[in-house]
């Protein structure tokens, strides 16, 4: 089998445990913390191109399904089970025949299967973010009972696109939830993160890169690493390690080399040192750079070694520090320094000047670009629409995306950066709490308020995760990228469109321009908030999403036909001007 199908049987046999372990909590019995780990580390093993070795893919699969088969036992109602985590096969001779079976049955509805396949990947992004919390000793119990209900109902095939649509919302609200776990882990072993100059050209050392999102595995490493003359540098979504307080300063802790995973081989080659794995997508290693590799953690691909964390969390990196001694320091790729650090801490010591600059328009428009770095369309996108940018615009960008433009200056604006780099994926959360800061101190009902654009490249999981959790917040207009994962269909991404006014990117150019078009101002004026709930809808159909979005339900209920909007909103709780604000905004009839 390919590796892309142990994956997928894995993903089977770990949505099987799932389903049973669901159950031993339905029946108020225990779960052991070993089923809630081995979930974790599948689900982050079948991320495309985390792990790639047969041997080890089949040994997961083996031993979820032992664990499975001895925890069913415990099961008093086994019937109640999706009847596919009942699969028990004698050996992988049987994993071909279920593989195809599953498949006809969740491609049977292109839409549903798109769907839970969404859902598939925004799990497995929290389970990546929990995962790296967990290494460094903080979890959240609520995470863990959460991944495995949602498992186990994406082997309920006969879900409906609503549903599974909900669920989608769901995971993006846990999505939320693990990103704020792993910012606080890191801040209490770390620090918070602080505005730090990268460096990007090398030292004159030999060097040890490690790539991928696992800041313990780096904090091993430099532990180990100290006097043995050895320069540790990073790579990927890893340069944001550079901006925490108790890594900074360390005297071998060198810049950040190379770009993202999208660049792997160009910048391993041209490293000459060796190259540690912690995560991300690893393509298969050139001869020239093979025997350099190593991996760590979930990481894995056929004929590089692993290295394995030890009881404690620590991993032994000598093998690595001693082969870097017989290598000669890497080629220089870049130089110069690049900015990172404004995590949500920095950018709430930066609310005033913010506040300020939007209030004037000396910032019209924050343009936020997160995620993977994709397809060369894609990163030549991203470069071309930074450069079209006008001057009154700030770029604010989280995940290996922004390797595309971090090298462009862009100057300055009211004294702050034109670029800010909130730092990894996984740094979303700092996005969404500094822009919901935004939002409560321009006075805004809903982010919406707040001048900000959306660009998203979807090359990854955790990426996909971020996106939901931006919905999650009440983000809208968001621009993908065209490399989304082909199992989206045009009829799911017309769903987004619909509720979240998400569209495919077109040129920088006329993305740009869509950024800063006004709406066109409807004749009819500020709504009156005397007017009957009723009359609202009937004039402006619109405007039911948009006071359900507010919390008003009324919009479905019979006082719709006697209510005005000032009454219903002294019903809920709700200002009416703030309300009525929000509505004239949202169906075009006052300028923005």
């Amino acid at each position: 089998m390919t590796v892309k199908e142990l994956c997928a049987v894995l993903d089977l046999a770990t949505k099987s445990l799932a389903a049973v372990t669901t159950e031993l909590r339905v029946e108020m019995k225990d779960v052991p913390k070993a089923a809630d780990l081995l979930i974790l580390r599948n689900l982050c093993m079948t991320m495309e191109g985390v792990n790639s070795d047969d041997a080890v893919l089949n040994e997961a699969i083996s031993e979820t399904l032992d664990l499975k088969r001895e925890l069913l036992k415990d099961v008093t109602a086994p019937r109640v089970l999706p009847v596919d985590s009942l699969w028990d096969p004698q050996g992988p001779e049987e994993y071909p025949e279920k593989l195809a079976e599953v498949r006809a049955k969740e491609t049977e509805n292109g839409d549903a299967h798109a769907l839970r396949q969404i859902v598939l990947a925004g799990l497995k992004g929290i389970a990546s973010f929990a995962m790296d919390a967990y290494q460094i000793g903080y979890e959240d119990e609520g995470i863990d009972p959460f991944l495995q209900r949602v498992l186990q109902r994406t082997l309920k095939f006969t879900l409906s696109v609503g549903l599974l649509f909900n669920l989608s919302m769901e995971v993006g609200g846990f999505g939320y939830r693990a990103m704020g776990l792993l910012d606080n882990a890191r801040i209490e072993r770390y620090g918070s993160p602080k505005i730090t100059n990268i460096e990007l050209g090398v030292r004159s050392h030999p060097g040890i890169l490690v790539c991928g999102t696992d800041l313990r595995a780096l904090e091993c490493l430099l532990d180990q690493a100290k006097g043995s003359g050895v320069d540790v540098y990073t790579h990927d979504d890893l340069m944001s390690a550079h901006c925490y307080p108790n890594l900074i300063g360390i005297d071998h802790f060198a810049g950040n080399y190379g770009g993202s995973m999208a660049t792997q081989e160009q910048d391993f080659a041209s490293f000459n040192g060796p190259i540690v794995i912690t995560g991300g997508a690893l393509r298969a290693p050139a001869d020239s750079y093979k025997d350099r590799i190593y991996t760590t953690g979930v990481a894995g691909f056929s004929g590089v070694p692993h290295l394995a964390a030890d009881k404690d969390g620590v991993t032994d990196f000598s093998a690595v520090i001693e082969q870097a001694k017989t290598c000669a320091p890497p080629a220089e790729l870049r130089r110069g320094e690049v900015v990172t650090g404004f995590g949500h801490e920095q950018l709430y010591s930066m609310g005033e000047m913010l506040t300020g600059a939007i209030e004037d328009n000396s910032i019209a428009k924050l343009v936020t670009i997160l995620g993977a770095d994709g397809t060369e369309e894609s990163r030549s996108y991203l470069t071309r629409l930074v450069e079209q940018l006008p001057k009154n615009a700030t770029v604010l960008a989280a995940g290996p995306a922004k390797f595309r433009f971090n090298d462009q200056y862009l100057g300055t604006l009211r004294g702050m950066p034109r670029t800010m780099d909130i730092g990894a994926v996984s740094d979303t959360y700092s996005f969404c709490m500094a822009a919901l800061k935004l939002q409560a101190d321009l006075g805004k009902y809903d982010i919406n308020g707040v001048p900000i654009s959306y660009v998203i490249s979807l090359g990854d999981e955790p990426a996909l995760t971020a996106m939901l959790t931006l919905i999650y917040i009440g983000a809208k207009n968001l621009v993908l990228l065209p490399d989304y994962p082909d199992f989206m269909t045009d009829g799911i991404i017309n769903v987004f469109e619909k509720n979240f006014n998400l569209r495919l990117a077109k040129t920088p150019e006329e993305d740009v321009e869509a950024f800063f078009a006004k709406k066109p101002v409807s004749a009819d004026g500020p709504l009156d908030p005397n007017m009957l709930i009723v009359d609202i809808l009937e004039k402006y159909p619109d405007a039911a999403q948009v006071l359900m979005n507010c919390g008003m339900s009324c919009v479905t209920c019979g006082a719709a036909l006697y209510e005005s909007l000032a009454e219903a909103c002294m019903v809920h709780g709700l200002d009416p001007e703030d309300v009525k604000e929000v509505l004239d905004h949202e169906l075009g009839l006052v300028e923005d």
